[in-house]
């Protein structure tokens, strides 16, 4: 039950911010909201208030704002065959509908930016210690097994002097599963000691690389953050994530990562509920790096997502005229298409990852 109610959460506060994001700046360039759904019908409740009806879906994985005069999920193309009304998508400049497109995206950005900032102020800034000193030994691990100690530090490796953590982490990470000889102290004793690193994947200069791994981390103290600084670093680690997910879709592109890795629901359920039960922290960290995966998955010039809208709304600037409303239904129907296609490829991997 903790799972289920921890991704209903998420997945409603995520949704929520994006079409709350499409909303405003509908409202603010005159466009008639028809609808703002929170879930997908059967519809639970509703309540027409002006021009728009609020709705509460029965399916809570998802949602979307209708405005006048746009195709989008909904496939209205009622308007067909009339001229374009002030208080349409469609009557709007090309700035306008690109506005009003992209702020959902930079609502998700404003959210992770939010949290991040918040978990900075409560938390502080981690600063990790440069001194090659082992902190935390972690289990079945080439330096759990080798009988490395916390407090333990490397002074040679191959008989190279060993100055910093950095020189350290370098080494063993150069080495791949090659065996090397770490000299260390302990105490006023220096011992030595033989490891086979075990290889592990991770990302360097956006490319997916195997590298040596011990399985230590140095001393990690925490430093009080003001509010600018906060800030600041609520932005630099949504900055990081943004990478992240960037990187991670270019190595799903160039097949250096593979699709069986994608997640879905489930996937969600299951980080949420986890980090549910870590605590309040952990889980509005998971709110937030899913706000940023959200952001750019939705910027991705795809039909059916915000940023295929925002390439069509282009594409009628440059040719000053509206597209045939066929032409937009055949470019809608295409990205649902392929949109359903990697939702049940998510799912069908979440599945298989439960049963292994």
């Amino acid at each position: 039950m903790v799972y289920l109610i921890a991704t209903i959460i998420v997945l409603s506060i995520l949704v929520f911010v994006h079409e709350l994001g499409h909303f405003l700046a509908a409202k603010s360039v005159g466009i008639r909201v028809e609808t703002f759904s929170i879930g997908f019908p059967p519809t639970i409740f509703k309540r027409k208030k002006g021009d728009t009806e609020y709705a509460i879906g029965a399916i809570p994985f998802g949602g979307y704002v209708r405005m006048s005069g746009m195709i989008d999920e909904s496939m209205d193309a009622s308007y067909e065959g009339a001229a374009p009304q002030p208080w349409e998508y469609r009557s709007k400049n090309t700035f306008q509908k690109i506005f009003v497109t992209i702020s959902g995206i930079l609502m998700n950005l404003l959210l992770a930016i939010l949290i991040f900032s918040v978990m900075t102020g409560i938390q502080g800034i981690s600063v990790s210690s440069n001194e090659p000193v082992l902190d935390s030994i972690y289990e079945n691990t080439p330096a759990a097994e080798a009988g490395l100690q916390s407090g333990d530090r490397i002074v040679r490796i191959d008989n190279t002097p060993i100055h910093s953590w950095e020189e350290m982490a370098a080494y063993v990470r150069s080495a791949g599963d090659h065996e090397i000889r770490i000299n260390y102290l302990r105490g006023d004793m220096e011992y030595a000691v033989a490891i086979t690193p075990m290889l592990q994947k991770t990302i360097i200069d956006g490319n997916l690389k195997e590298v040596g791994m011990i399985g230590v981390s140095p001393a990690v103290s925490q430093e009080k953050a003001g509010f600018f600084r906060s800030v600041g670093q609520g932005i630099k680690t949504t900055g990081y994530w943004l990478n992240m997910t960037f990187v991670s879709l270019k190595l799903l592109v160039t097949g250096q990562e593979s699709f069986k890795n994608v997640g879905g629901v489930i996937f969600i359920g299951q980080l949420a509920g986890e980090s549910a039960k870590a605590g309040i922290l952990p889980f509005i960290g998971l709110i937030g790096i899913l706000s940023v995966n959200l952001a750019l998955l939705n910027i991705l010039p795809i039909p059916g997502l915000d940023g295929g809208h925002i390439i069509i709304a282009i594409i009628e600037g440059i040719m000053r005229r509206e597209m045939k409303i066929k032409t937009k239904m055949a470019i809608q129907q295409a990205g649902m298409f392929l949109l359903f296609g990697l939702i049940i490829l998510a799912v069908v991997n979440d599945v298989l990852r439960l049963f292994r």
